[in-house]
């Protein structure tokens, strides 16, 4: 552990998850403990009932996960001790691993100063979200994502097999991350990254099915969800109820959804709002296709973290633990102090620092209607808003045709920044790396943008998962 030496995040790190930990376990007492076991006592009723009997839970409402699901659910089961005490030090063993990864991640961007955003965001938002985060098995897949965007070999082929293989397997978890496909590679390097991860994700599933008929139920259990109170297109409702809206709220799909006129439209709208989202993002990627591709692997954290952000923005449903996966992507993408998404990433900390004064502390009256805990909701979503849009601008213009109307480099390609502070591509046809993430000035030389250990003795590893 010589990389977490001399950290000073590292004290603050280890305080706040024993205290989570001790808030998880009933050590220290919680104001709702319910908001910590009761997705654990839901797994444990899968695994006392379905489970034991040879079968997914498919015909429960509330399994709407892929059945890769099943896996981080049984670990506990299958080892000797207490189910939930178990199902916390998984949790706890996910972010601890997430957490070092960080920290290599950082050493690695730059040897001589890491920058320590990104471990301090995971630290403080995850304590942030309370020992809920030890509730649910998301820091798991948060883990698995995490890895996947931080592990570099010895080749650029072996770098995209185990990137493609680590994404597969978080979406077999659960979907989100194959978000991050979004920012793959072109050309080879590109097409191994995604057919591994589909192979990975989907083969999988499909022997599942053949074994486990209705494993795929899933997808159609999420068709039926409705407007959770605490998702983005909520707000109109959550605003509506102090001036007389006639709906109401009722317990569906295992969380509370708005009924009543006009709920229906909003579905649609959030449905609709996400087909434009990733249709933005493919554009994005056609943008940055013409001018050689997205830089791989540096631009993978970012594009990958718009991509999720985008998707929770626009979910009819918006639970405390789809923040989990933003801070995960976010601590990634700010480990790079040339990232692009500084400023989303912090605006996500922002959002997530209201998560327990949502839920539960106010949750009961937030139900109700009451306007003090729904400014707070509008608020936080309000928030997230703008982190999205401003991480697809920042997308958007580091896209956009060279501001000298010079034609844009077909390879070799960096980010960079004109005299104006605008973000373009631009072409660094001296960098020995043809394609890392850089800055506009002198000190954003190769030696200190690469993605990798830095310096001679980096070898040939790094340089290789940069071109095809």
């Amino acid at each position: 552990m010589r990389i977490a030496r001399r950290q000073p995040v590292v004290p603050w790190y280890a305080a706040t998850r024993a205290l989570m930990l001790l808030l998880a376990l009933n050590v220290l007492p919680y104001f709702n403990r319910g908001a910590v076991t009761g997705d654990v006592s839901t797994y444990l009723g899968w695994i006392n009932g379905p489970f034991d009997q040879g079968k997914y839970p498919v015909d429960d409402q509330m399994w709407q996960y892929p059945p890769g699901a099943a896996a981080p659910l049984l670990l506990p089961h299958w080892l000797p001790g207490s189910y939930y005490v178990l199902f916390f030090l998984m949790c706890l063993i996910a972010d601890i691993a997430v957490f070092w990864m960080l920290l290599r991640a950082a050493k690695r961007a730059d040897p001589d100063k890491s920058s320590p955003a990104g471990p301090w965001l995971w630290t403080l938002g995850v304590a942030a979200i309370g020992p809920m985060a030890y509730g649910r098995y998301d820091l798991v897949v948060t883990a698995f994502a995490v890895a996947a965007l931080t592990v570099t070999l010895r080749s650029k082929r072996s770098t995209a097999v185990a990137r493609g293989v680590l994404i597969g397997f978080g979406a077999f978890l659960k979907l989100w991350p194959a978000a991050f496909l979004f920012g793959a590679p072109k050309r080879r390097n590109g097409r191994q990254l995604v057919g591994v991860a589909a192979a990975t994700a989907v083969v999988p599933t499909l022997a599942l099915e053949l074994f486990f008929p209705g494993v795929l139920s899933f997808l159609t259990n999420q068709k039926t969800r409705g407007i959770q109170l605490e998702s983005v297109f909520a707000t109109p409702f959550v605003a509506g109820r102090w001036f007389g809206w006639s709906g109401g709220v009722t317990n569906t799909h295992g969380a509370y959804e708005f009924i009543g006129p006009g709920v229906p439209l909003a579905g649609k709208a959030a449905l609709l709002s996400t087909a434009v989202s990733f249709a933005v993002l493919l554009l994005i990627r056609r943008r940055a296709a013409v001018r050689g591709g997205f830089p791989f692997p540096a631009m993978l954290a970012d594009v990958g973290f718009a991509a999720v952000l985008v998707a929770v923005v626009t979910s009819r449903v918006l639970s405390p633990q789809y923040l989990v996966w933003l801070l995960g992507v976010a601590a990634v993408c700010l480990t790079r102090r040339e990232t692009l998404m500084r400023a989303p990433a912090w605006l996500v900390l922002a959002a997530v620092s209201v998560t327990q004064l949502i839920f539960p502390l106010f949750y009961h009256t937030l139900r109700l209607g009451q306007v003090y805990s729904g400014m707070i909701l509008i608020g936080r979503n309000a928030v997230l808003v703008v982190a999205a849009v401003l991480a697809l601008r920042a997308l958007w213009r580091a896209t956009g045709k060279a501001l000298d109307g010079a034609p844009a480099p077909a390879s070799g390609v960096l980010f960079g920044e004109d005299r104006g502070h605008r973000v373009r591509l631009v072409q660094d046809e001296g960098a020995p790396l043809g394609g890392e993430l850089g800055g506009g000035g002198a000190e954003h030389g190769p030696e200190s943008v690469v993605d990798g250990v830095g310096g001679p003795g980096r070898g040939g590893a790094d340089r290789l998962v940069e071109g095809d």
